[in-house]
């Protein structure tokens, strides 16, 4: 197989006072491991002769034995919390057979879609195979249904009571926007420009009803200061809306200090967690989340057209949401129609028929994650945003993305729309077999926890050489 030769093992092997690196042909040397090596005069050979490797896109790759944890402060500019090392790279390599496409290519869009896992394969064909020889078995679907709310809920620490489940986020946010009286006293809605677009389509289509909707800007890093909830949260806010890990850049938002502010002026918190969650611990209990929404198809291994929604029990009696159906009443096999009779628990903001195929793979995925375990996969995702950054700085990208990992997600965003469409990057690099994920002007790599930091020093190469016409 195939190895990358990184900076690291540059700096290991001058670190030892060596001269020379043995490679085999094969082998893949990054760009900023060639200058590394010219500055500590190192050569990289194959036998006894020295070599210019070509580039190449990388096979199935191993971890190196000489990488060393990222330090928390790179260059005196990259602030990153110390790397524990909790998932072995041994693991790392068995994990990645879980994930066919990763033999073939780099995947690094995880913030659009991650990559599809063997297990949740399986568990769509499981319900194919059920739907194909039994037929009709709504006994065992919705049981599957309850599985995958039941472990939606064990990764925010929720009871399966509390979730909810639909076919998208704007679904669920309909529902929360339905189920708020705007007619009583406080009417404002405090949203930010960091949403993804269709949180505030939803609170704008809502002024018809009452809503006053107002946003909080990012500023010129794209970020968002607390001071700024702060300043916009008061006595007449309803609800304080926001979004965990911004989209765009991967900012990221410390959710319990905003609900903390929001709290103590009386308005509610909701939470959409899609660019964070799987990859970012989260508790609802202690950070004081009343409703928490997200998909599936991101850092959670799912498809498209599954959504959860978690609100809080205590709040749940006094909540009737106007966007509704069958499945949000006590019994829905009742089949009476004068009068709407909402579930007990948070089924009531279920709508029409469940998504019951996206809830298999829903389930499959979210048993990954919770098996791999959310703090450990931080630790690794940590370290590999630590070292996409540095990889940036080296290279003369330029990226929008926080240099605090502290204060960022997965996604490091890279500005091409200089000399390149975005899109057109996007394509370029599918070309390579790299799989990233275009927005607006910035290409975005975000890694997973099988991602391995040799992948994003090629993915950084490339990127570069596309840049710069090769």
């Amino acid at each position: 197989m195939k190895k990358f030769y990184t900076a690291s093992d540059v700096e290991y092997a001058a670190s030892r006072g060596e001269s020379s690196i043995a490679i085999n042909e094969y082998d893949v040397i990054t760009d900023v491991a060639r200058e590394a090596a010219e500055k500590h005069n190192i050569e990289f050979v194959i036998g006894n002769k020295l070599t210019e490797m070509a580039d190449n896109r990388p096979g199935e790759s191993t971890m190196p034995n000489t990488g060393r944890p990222i330090s928390s402060a790179v260059d005196g500019r990259i602030i990153a919390p110390e790397y524990r090392g909790l998932i072995s790279d041994q693991e790392v390599e068995t994990w990645r057979r879980e994930f066919p496409i990763l033999k073939d290519a780099i995947h690094v869009a995880n913030c659009s879609q991650s990559a599809q896992a063997n297990r949740v394969r399986g568990a769509i064909n499981r319900y194919l195979d059920n739907w194909l020889t039994v037929g009709m078995d709504w006994e065992a679907w919705m049981e599957e249904v309850y599985f995958a709310k039941a472990e939606f809920a064990k990764l925010i620490n929720a009871d399966p009571s509390e979730i909810a489940i639909a076919s998208s986020v704007s679904e669920t946010l309909s529902s929360v926007a339905s189920f708020l009286d705007y007619s009583k006293g406080r009417q404002k809605i405090v949203a930010t420009d960091a949403e993804f677009p269709t949180v505030n389509y939803v609170w704008l289509a809502h002024q018809k009803y009452g809503a006053k909707v107002d946003f909080i800007a990012v500023n010129d890093r794209h970020e968002i200061e607390l001071s700024e909830y702060e300043r916009y949260i008061d006595e007449n806010t309803l609800m304080t809306s926001i979004t965990q890990v911004y989209y765009l850049n991967g900012f990221k938002q410390d959710i319990a200090e905003i609900a903390e502010i929001a709290h103590s002026k009386g308005s509610l918190v909701l939470a959409d967690v899609y660019q964070g969650i799987g990859t970012e611990p989260i508790d609802v209990k202690k950070m004081n989340i009343d409703i928490l929404t997200t998909g599936n198809l991101k850092y959670l291994f799912g498809l498209p057209g599954v959504a959860f929604m978690y609100v809080n029990k205590d709040l749940v009696p006094m909540l009737k949401p106007a966007v509704t159906g069958w499945f949000g009443q006590d019994n829905p096999f009742l089949f009476q129609s004068r009068y709407l009779d909402w579930a007990a628990d948070a089924s009531r903001f279920d709508t029409g028929t469940p998504p019951v195929l996206n809830a298999y793979a829903a389930r499959a995925g979210l048993e990954i994650v919770n098996e791999v375990g959310v703090d450990r996969i931080k630790d690794r995702v940590d370290m590999l945003s630590a070292h996409a950054l540095q990889g940036c700085l080296d290279r003369g990208l330029k990226t929008i993305s926080p240099f605090d990992v502290n204060k960022k997600g997965a996604t490091t965003a890279i500005w091409v729309s200089d000399k390149i469409d975005s899109g057109e990057m996007e394509t370029e690099l599918r070309k390579r077999d790299i799989i990233a994920s275009a927005r607006g002007d910035v290409i975005r790599v975000a890694p997973h926890f099988y991602t391995t930091t040799q992948e994003i020093d090629h993915v950084l190469d490339q990127i570069k050489q596309i840049l710069d016409g090769k």
